[in-house]
């Protein structure tokens, strides 16, 4: 399809990841898109509220066309038909950049406990992260069918399961290559770690239990700090600094997580584009990073102590070598050329398959 498609992009919670993705897409597609946005404040509002406001400002001011409706599972898509019947003729892609649906051993009612599942069911395709995520969602929607029978009459998951993709999110190097055309910084033993999302309690943990051994070291951190110990010695860079970010990442030897079971992270593919050495959990996303030759020696099972051991390990022992290209052709995945041009393939082939087109050159 030579024709641009008009997009129009909704997304309720405009911060970290999805910020990040979604500016990538718009400025590395071929197609026109338009972005509605809502700040990251609290998701469970989001949920509640976000479609009643995107309908209320589509009703009072959008005169453009649409060709496809893309949306995070930020927002009830099923509420915003209801109010937006009219978009129920387009195609729709939810972009799953986490999911809220509860723990499948978490049997405490919520109100919002359906909602991404609504949303998984009202679009025409969902799109998810990692191949962990994609998983983890179905196994979670099945928890939630068993503890509703309303739902279980109907079983939705195969339907769910037919409609998944796996979609790797752009992540733009720019500046990770703006670095590396200039002197690279001397790499000290620093560790890189956002605190967004993380397990503090843990990581506090790991770091006294390096402390006690008389490791030294400094920490490079980018998000909350409240519930971090002041006990060791840090530089907080602002969240929205992603140049600054991306320059430490260049002076650091350790990219860290405890984000146990992340859906994504774009700062650790950054930060191993960059070279740091990763000190990341055995959970979730992170082994989809990695070759798995080097799994041994930097992947942690999610405890303090292994945790501090891996960062012991990294600064004293020999790290492997010969994984660079593997660890190169993942890290291409998220290239923005590459990533974006899956994007806009496959909604130029959703459009085509609901007999839609472009709107014009």
């Amino acid at each position: 399809m030579s024709s641009q498609l008009d997009i129009l992009a909704l997304e309720p919670f405009f911060g970290g990841g999805r910020r990040d993705m979604l500016e990538t897409v718009i400025r590395c597609s071929r197609h026109r898109w338009t972005l509605l946005k809502l700040p990251p404040r609290r998701i469970e509002r989001r949920l509640t509220a976000a479609a009643h406001w995107f309908a209320e400002q589509l009703s009072r001011h959008w005169v453009g066309r649409v060709d496809v409706l893309f949306a995070s599972e930020a927002l009830n898509l099923a509420d915003f038909y209801r109010l937006m019947p009219a978009l129920l003729k387009k195609p729709a892609v939810v972009y799953f950049h986490d999911n809220q649906l509860p723990a499948q051993n978490d049997s405490r009612p919520n109100p919002l406990d359906i909602v991404n599942l609504n949303t998984a069911a009202a679009a025409h395709e969902t799109w998810f992260n990692s191949i962990f995520h994609l998983q983890d969602f179905l196994r979670k929607a099945a928890g939630v069918v068993v503890r509703h029978p309303e739902l279980a009459a109907h079983n939705p998951i195969p339907e769910l399961a037919n409609k998944t993709q796996l979609m790797f999110p752009p992540v733009d190097f720019g500046l990770v290559h703006e670095v590396q055309r200039q002197p690279p910084p001397r790499r000290k033993r620093a560790i890189f770690v956002e605190t967004r999302d993380a397990d503090v309690k843990l990581l506090n943990s790991a770091l006294m239990t390096l402390k006690r051994r008389s490791q030294t070291f400094e920490l490079i951190t980018v998000g909350p700090v409240e519930e971090l110990s002041a006990d060791f010695p840090r530089t907080t860079l602002p969240e929205s600094d992603e140049a600054g970010a991306v320059r430490a990442m260049f002076g650091c030897s350790v990219f860290m997580s405890t984000k146990l079971g992340a859906a994504s992270d774009y700062r650790a593919v950054r930060a191993l584009a960059a070279g740091c050495w990763g000190a990341l959990p055995a959970t979730g996303c992170y082994p989809e990073l990695l070759p798995e030759s080097i799994y041994s020696s930097t992947l942690y099972d999610g405890s303090p102590e292994g945790l501090a051991s891996r960062l012991e390990d990294i600064w004293h022992m020999d790290k492997p070598t010969g994984h660079e290209a593997e660890l190169n052709d993942i890290l291409h995945r998220y290239d923005p050329i590459k990533a974006c041009r899956a994007i806009d393939e496959r909604l130029e082939e959703l459009t085509a398959s609901q007999g839609g087109g472009g709107g014009g050159k």
